[in-house]
């Protein structure tokens, strides 16, 4: 069963698909993803996006800054590099998701600095993680969102415009004391987290970066795409899997 389907006559335009995302944000190891039951969604599905996904672990908030409530029917499980364009337009997409479910969808982002991205990407990774040790979930998206908003991509990192510092951005989320991010920041347990946010992204099968991952919290079924999809895909896709469970 192919992982990805060719491309069709009718596809919406504009849209970025998996295998152009490959070649601009992929991963120097990449993982087989495993065929799960949500690879029958890909077979029927015509557009062919969504795929089956190795080991995902769920959604946890006791470990991980979570957006929206900490348990839900469905989650989004979002791989991002800060410094990636795909993931730039992808912006504040998930929390849209969760923000129109009504409580029944939440979102975790996990990070997966790339690194042909260089210094920016980790040096944004890093923050991202501290700010939330000391604004917690909110800091966390907001420093986030920020900097996806104001970052020049690619590894050109934020513009040199007065106020728009890592360091800027963490206290517009709510970090007050610098000192203790700064040695957060470049502490080896910042470094072990990013690592150990690799070693899981590899296991669940990501090859670039937007990667989304829908997860019935019901059922553990799983479905994967890459890209900067559209918030009607990915509430189609959780229609689809809440089919499955019904029919």
């Amino acid at each position: 069963m192919p992982i990805f389907a060719p491309n069709r006559p009718g596809r919406r335009p504009g849209r970025l698909f998996a295998l152009p995302l490959l070649s601009a944000c992929s991963l120097a190891v990449v993982a087989a993803a495993s065929v799960l039951p949500a690879a029958a969604i890909a077979q029927a599905d015509d557009q062919a996006l969504w795929h089956g996904a190795g080991t995902v672990a769920p959604v946890d908030a006791t470990i991980e800054p979570v957006y929206g409530q900490p348990i839900s029917d469905f989650s989004l499980i979002v791989w991002i590099d800060p410094e990636c364009p795909y993931c730039k337009a992808f912006g504040r997409t998930p929390e849209a998701v969760v923000d129109a479910s009504k409580g029944r969808v939440n979102l975790a982002v996990r990070l997966l600095p790339l690194p042909m991205h260089g210094r920016a990407a980790i040096l944004a990774s890093a923050t991202a993680i501290c700010v939330n040790k000391q604004a917690s979930a909110m800091g966390y998206y907001q420093f986030l969102d920020r900097y996806l908003e104001l970052t020049g991509t690619n590894g050109a990192g934020l513009p040199a415009a007065s106020g728009s510092s890592v360091e800027a951005l963490a206290r517009e989320a709510g970090v007050r004391d610098m000192g203790a991010l700064d040695a957060c920041v470049h502490a080896p347990e910042t470094i072990r987290q990013l690592g150990q946010g690799f070693d899981a992204a590899n296991t669940a099968g990501v090859t670039g970066t937007p990667a989304i991952v829908v997860r019935d919290n019901r059922n553990g079924l799983v479905a994967m795409a890459e890209g900067a999809i559209e918030a009607e895909e990915i509430e189609r896709v959780i229609r689809l899997l809440v089919a499955r469970t019904t029919n």
